[in-house]
Parts: structure tokens; sequence; C-alpha cells
């Protein structure tokens, strides 16, 4: 199926340029899932084809195959067209004709070598790898900074390219040695290597991708900073900058060059240079397509901007000599039905296709990556065997985790506590990297312990969870040691843990925290919540009327002056309002005046449909003699019952002491329920040289 079926975002000219050149483009997104051609009809009208695959990601052209890496296989699509031959408009027809079987080693790029040997860059592995029989791949190659062959992205090699038809240029997002030790050299600690001596040729780059020699030049880009440009001894000079986080590049003969680009969502996208460009120049968040770009001026002469749910490209490859660029894909019926036979032209057709048919929009190809739960399965990707112990019922191995996402997460919600399953608050609120140590037992996973890596250093522990059969075995205590040291390795302490203290955490969590020496638990949060009935009778608004000049406001009518103001009450950062509505529930939030002065306010978040959260109350200290903080909170009660929203909670913090007291006299009694969050905190013993 050509997708899509209205007018394909791209500029005018694009489509006449395609024509003039007699090439055709192959691009591919992982996030979507999808392998897309652009070519032109008969009638010289753009047209965008797509198929689904899992994951895919390098591309490669080889004249008569295309040569794709996915994310378990190595795949081989075989164009089944003779010269001048057309199939339902097309002049070239890829067929998925053989996978090669890697695993999840999370690979990159692919090229074929001058003797017709496919090379993929293997980026769990941190090295080029060939394929061959009896083993997943071969490791021919590694960069000088990395000492081990082990799952564990040390390096983020991500870019090769061929020069003589030999593997000669590759790109490297850092060069730490440690387990994923890139991810904190994002920004200028990106290198490019010389395959053959080994040696590091360019440092002092963000995160390069897509090396490629062309016309007696190494060309990159430069993908943190969002630039294309060339090396010229160790030094890159930028040719232009693009609007956007720029991966593949495909040359079009010897003056132009098309160039991939990805809007800035991924959590690897963020905090580099180019975002601060993007916003200064109203791009915020950038664009996701294509971009044909003059190698003399740096001119982007063409575009092509593509629709949701494509947000990011990796690879683009150009296939001269092709106008409409076809595929079949592993999901329709097309590649049941149509059969090339040797030395015969005309595609043979064994059965009709179905009147329905199946169209190739079926359920995207499921992930991959970790264990299923409580079932036989293989190891996660980017894990790294942790030493194993033997207990007396079954052997149990522990093994570090990389590649965790919130979406890779879904399939092992049931081994989260607290409940990271979709739709979850703890799930909403991951923001960071995260990393793992899972227990496996027989090749099940039967425990898993997850931290997310805090902007400000450091980390906090996010689950920590055993099935229910497997405990009273010490292997909580095992999974959260193991974590523990992983993070120290990764500089990631203190590690941090926040929780709500139920009967369960005391005897659960508690007694493991004290074992590995983490700091004893204190209070820092009182929890509490309550139903709108009893709030709404809350008499407070009686007691304590309020008097001009003061008067309540809802939150929706303050102004730009209103929020300056909160910012000069010395309001502790937590408390302030926040500068938009999102996620507000509009009808609670209130403000306070006194005259034409902003003097307090009660926000409150809507958290689901039945249920509130009060985030915020504060009124300044002179505002406070006559009870003007319960006759606002009072109001903001009556209005959520009258808004029919049941359920309200809110956690106080416990070094708020006014409010604390606010709760013992006069808000304790409307409650249902009071509980409390407990901190505590694992870091390095520091040592004295005294």
């Amino acid at each position: 199926m050509t997708k899509p079926t209205g007018p394909i975002p791209a500029s005018p000219g694009l489509a006449n340029w395609l024509q003039e050149h007699q090439v055709a483009l192959a691009f591919s997104t992982y996030r979507a899932n999808r392998l897309l051609f652009l070519g032109v009809n008969q009638a010289g009208e753009l047209r965008l084809h797509e198929r689904l695959f899992d994951r895919p990601m390098g591309l490669f052209d080889a004249g008569a195959s295309l040569w794709m890496a996915t994310r378990t296989q190595i795949w081989r699509l075989d164009n089944l067209l003779a010269p001048g031959q057309i199939h339902e408009g097309g002049d070239r027809l890829y067929v998925p004709a053989a996978a090669f079987t890697t695993g999840d080693v999370n690979a990159h790029e692919i090229v074929l070598t001058a003797g017709g040997e496919p090379l993929f860059v293997n980026t769990a592995f941190s090295c080029l790898a060939r394929l061959a029989p009896g083993c997943s791949f071969v490791p021919i190659w590694q960069p000088p900074f990395v000492d081990a062959l082990s799952a564990d992205d040390r390096c983020h090699l991500n870019g090769l390219a061929l020069q003589n038809g030999e593997p000669t240029w590759a790109s490297a997002c850092g060069q730490n040695g440690r387990s994923a030790g890139w991810r904190d050299q994002r920004h200028g600690g990106g290198v490019v290597v010389h395959v053959p001596s080994c040696s590091v040729v360019a440092t002092g780059l963000s995160m390069p991708h897509s090396p490629r020699w062309h016309d007696g030049r190494l060309w990159l880009l430069n993908s943190g900073t969002g630039e294309l440009g060339w090396l010229e001894g160790a030094r890159f000079w930028p040719l232009c900058s693009l609007p956007g986080f720029a991966r593949g590049l495909a040359f079009v003969g010897r003056s132009n060059v098309v160039v991939g680009l990805s809007k800035l969502r991924s959590p690897q996208f963020t905090g580099l240079p180019l975002e601060e460009r993007l916003a200064q120049e109203g791009h915020a968040g950038g664009c996701c397509g294509l971009r044909v770009i003059d190698l003399a001026s740096g001119e982007i002469l063409h575009s092509l901007d593509l629709p949701e749910p494509i947000d990011e490209l990796f690879d683009v490859v150009a296939l001269p000599g092709v106008r409409q660029p076809r595929a079949l894909g592993l999901q329709g019926e097309d590649i049941s039905c149509v059969v090339k036979l040797p030395g015969h032209d005309p595609l043979v057709t064994v059965r009709p296709k179905a009147p329905s048919g199946h169209p190739h929009q079926a359920e995207a190809p499921p992930l991959f990556g970790l264990p299923e739960p409580q079932s036989a399965s293989r190891s996660p990707r980017g894990s790294s065997q942790l030493p194993s112990e033997q207990p007396s019922e079954e052997p149990l191995r522990y093994q570090r985790v990389f590649q965790l996402t919130p979406t890779t997460l879904v399939p092992y919600s049931s081994l989260t506590f607290p409940s990271l399953a979709p739709g979850s608050p703890g799930l909403a609120a991951l923001a960071g990297e995260l990393l793992g140590v899972s227990a496996m037992a027989s090749g099940t996973m039967v425990g898993l312990a997850i931290a997310e890596r805090l902007p400000r250093g450091g980390s906090r522990l996010c689950s920590l969870m055993v099935a229910a059969e497997h405990r009273r075995r010490g292997i909580g205590t095992r999974l959260l040691s193991h974590l523990q040291s992983f993070l120290g390795q990764e500089d990631l302490l203190p590690l941090q843990v926040r929780y709500q203290a139920s009967a369960l955490t005391t005897a659960a969590l508690e007694p493991i925290l004290a074992r590995l020496g983490w700091s004893s638990p204190s209070v820092d949060f009182v929890l509490i919540q309550a139903v709108s009935e009893s709030l709404a009778a809350v008499p407070w608004a009686k007691r304590y009327p309020l008097k001009d000049p003061h008067r309540i406001f809802p939150w929706g009518e303050a102004t730009r002056t209103d929020l300056g103001r909160a910012r000069q009450l010395g309001v502790p950062a937590e408390l302030l309002p926040p500068e938009s509505m999102e996620g507000l529930e509009a009808s609670v939030c209130l403000g306070l005046r006194h005259g034409e002065e902003l003097v307090g306010w009660v926000i409150a978040h809507r958290t689901d449909p039945l249920s509130l959260r009060y985030s915020s109350l504060f009124v300044a200290p002179a505002h406070r003699q006559r009870g003007q903080a319960p006759a606002l909170l009072a109001e903001a009660f009556r209005r959520q019952h009258g808004a029919g929203i049941p359920r309200a909670r809110a956690a106080i913090d416990a070094r708020n002491t006014a409010m604390l007291r606010f709760l013992r006299r006069h808000l304790g009694e409307h409650l249902s329920g009071i509980g409390e969050s407990r901190c505590s905190i694992f870091a390095l013993p520091t040592t004295s040289n005294g």
C-alpha cells in the first residue's frame, strides 16, 4: 500500500529533482517500525510507500538488493523486477529474501565490502561484526578505547564508512570504556576512528553519525549540533546547520546530498547544543523528514516533512536509476502469492489473494529486549552477567540491564513495585535514563530492580520486586546490592529511595536497606487523603469569612504580573504556582488578592477522572492572621465537591511546620486517611586520611 493518500508535505520541486537525477530514496525509522520509499509515479507525482519491520535502522543499497539492520535480524531484500518491468506502478519491487538472526545487539549501520561481505555496526557489543554460520555474529574490530566484548554499549559505536570498498572510518558518541559511558559524553565526547590503524582521528564532536567518504572527503553529521560537514585532518568543518537531529546521509551525484532529520523527542536528543539553537530559531523540538542540500553552498534545495507517528529517522540511501520503488511486506498476502522464476521476467501469482486482503497496517511488530516475566525467554538486550549464586532450589543469575525505557518496561510491569504499569503515576513520573538489574532463574525473570538517573547527579530507586514464589531467599537484597554496585561504576551514587510507609515496606524493604548500609529512613512528607463530601462540610468559611479588600478569584485569570509577584514572596520552589494551566483542575485552582496584589493561591492537579492532588497552598505571612488560608482552602473544597470529583490527596513537606500545625488543629478530623512518605539514601562510605 502506498502512503499517504493525500498530498505529501514536500517542497514543490522535490518530484522534479528526483526525476532530473533519476533517483529514488529509501529511509528507516525505528520508533515507528517503518521502512519507507520515496519516488515518483508515471505522472511525475511524489509517492511515499511504507512497510512495517521491527525496529529498522541501517540501510545499504547493493544494486540488486537492499540490506537492512533490524532489532534481531539483518535482512536482505531482493529486487524481483527486470529493467523496464513495472509491477503495480513500481519499477523496483523489493522482497524479503533472507534474514540472518543476530539477537538484539542494537545493530546500527550496515555496509557491503568490495568483496560483497555484509558488515554491521554492533552497537551493544561496541564492535564491527560479520555474519557467519554457527554463531550470532563474528566481531572483527573494536575501537582502541574498548577493552572487552560485552553487551553494555560502552561508546555507542554507530556509523561506518567505506573507502574504496573497505571499512575505513567509524563514528562513536564517546570514548569512555565504561558500561554505557558514552551517555556522559554526548556533548563534546564524540569521535571518529580510522579503522585500519585503530587510531582516533577527530575528537570534540557531539553525537556524530553517518560518516561517508565522498569525492575525496570524509563527510559526517555532527548530530548534537545539527550540522552537516566534513573532516579536514582532525578538524570538523560545518557546511550548514539543519532544523533537527541529523542522521542518515546519502549522496546523489557529486553536488547533492540528502540528510535525514529527527525531532528532539528521545531523551538522548535533549540537553544538546542543537536544542538551544532550535529554540532560539523558533523551531523548538525540531523537524522530522528529509533535506536535499547543495554541497557547494550548503543551501537547502528541497524538503520533505513526515507526519505522525513518524518523529525520527535513522538512515537514508539513494537508489540510482529507480523511479518508484515498492516492497512486499511480511504481513500482507502478496508475500505468499507472488513468485519469481529464474530466467522468467513476469512475476507468477500462485494463488489469488483473499477478497478483503490483509493490509500491512496490522498490529505493530512486538517489542523485544527483556525476558518475559515468569516465562522462559532470552536475556535482556544490553545486559551483562553478574556473579551468580547457587541456592539449594535452583541456580539464579543476575544481569545488568541498560536498554530500559518506559515503553520496553510495559511487558514487565507485573514485576514492578511501586507499579510502573501503563497509566500509573510511577510510570508518568519517569523522566531520566533507566538502569536495572534482573534476577533470572532457569531463563525466567523472577526479580527486577530499577533506578533512574537524576538530572543533578545520583539516582533514585524506582522499583524493587521479587515474584511471590521466589521470596524469602535473599533475592531482593542481592538485587539491590548488585544495583548499588552497578550505579557506583556508572558514577550514579548516591542512590535514594522515597516510599509510602506501610506494613509491607516496613516488613520487606526497610530490613533490606538496613542490611545494605542505607541511612535510617526519615519522614519527608505527610500523606493525606479525603473525600470531597467531608471536605465540603468544613466550617471554616463561616468561621473565617473573608473581608475586603481580600477576595478570591479563579486562577485561570492570573496575569503575568501575578506570576512575577508570586516569585517575589519568598515561596519555596515546590510551592510556586505553575506558569500554565496544563494538568490543573481549573474549577478548583484559586488565587487570593489583597486589593490588586496577589497574596496567595491554592493549586490542584487532576490525576484521574475521580481524583485531585492538592499541590500547593500558600498565603503570604502578613495575610494569615484572620484565617485567610482556611477560607481559601474551604472555597476550593466547595468547588471540588460541586465539580463532582470525589477524592482528594496531598503531600505535606515534613519541614512545613505551619502546615502540619494546621493539619493537627483544623484539617485532621475531616480526612479519611493519614500516612507518611519516608526517604533513605545509600552513598559510598567516606574514608579519612587522618
